[in-house]
Order: structure tokens, then sequence, then C-alpha cells
């Protein structure tokens, strides 16, 4: 099993950075992958929220990820068909701070029999904290 996991604390609001994750258009902003809504969220979710179904491409592979959570306190999202690895779940949490917010950022997932799980990881753990550092940014870009 795969796990990777990060943090930071970014100078917004979890709203604020819950509608920035939400906006799936934009998210090659903070991902080295471009991302396309497929089906909208659900009835009475907020956008881009519950039920959105989003394909993602990266590196000339394509997948498709579907929101299974998203208010105040974080983002659920998980991989759909496990391609291009099993049970994938991302998980990222917003803690209201004073004048911040802590975002933590996980991954789960298991690897397919031809990628070495370090490898797996390593790449997961370049994204998150690319991530987050690109989100961090944007929202204090001192």
């Amino acid at each position: 099993m795969v796990d990777v996991y990060y943090q930071k604390n970014i100078a917004a609001t979890p709203k604020e950075l819950r509608d920035t994750l939400l906006d799936h258009q934009n998210l090659s902003d903070f991902f080295n992958a471009s991302f396309k809504v497929l089906k909208a969220e659900n009835d009475n979710e907020i956008s881009g929220g519950k039920g959105c179904v989003r394909e993602v491409t990266i590196l000339g592979v394509r997948f498709k990820e579907e929101i299974v959570r998203a208010d105040a306190n974080g983002i659920e999202y998980r991989v759909v068909d496990d391609f291009p690895v099993k049970a994938h779940r991302g998980a990222i949490a917003f803690t209201q701070q004073e004048n911040s917010t802590n975002v933590s950022y996980r991954i789960t997932c298991r690897a397919p029999w031809y990628i070495p799980n370090w490898l797996l990881t390593r790449l997961l753990q370049n994204d998150i904290e690319q991530c987050l550092d690109k989100l961090g940014a944007r929202f204090d870009p001192r």
C-alpha cells in the first residue's frame, strides 16, 4: 500500500481553498496534469463538488476521478475504475488557524505490479508537495 502525506499552512480561508481546488478547469496551475469536467456535481452540491467526475491527463495517461465529498472541512476524491493505480483515494483537509488554514493532503493507493511502490510513492509525494506549495504561493505570493 502506498500512503503519502504533506501539510502546509496557507494564508487563505478554507472556503477560498476549497473553491480554488474545485475549479477543475484551472487545476493545471497546481498539478502537472490537465483536467476536464465530464459530469457536473450532484444537485444541491457546491460547484465542482460531490458527484463531479473529471478526466485527468498526465504523461499521456487518461483516467477519471470522482469527487466524493466537498465541504468547508475538505475535499475527498477517488480514481474511477482502478486505473492507473488501484484503490486510489485522495483526502485534502482544511483546519482553520488564526490567519491561515492548515491544509493536509493524503493519498492512498495500491501500485500495479509493473510500478514499484517506492517509485509511485516518490511521484505522488512530489505531486502533492508541488500542489500545496503552488497553492500557498497563490495566496501569499511574496
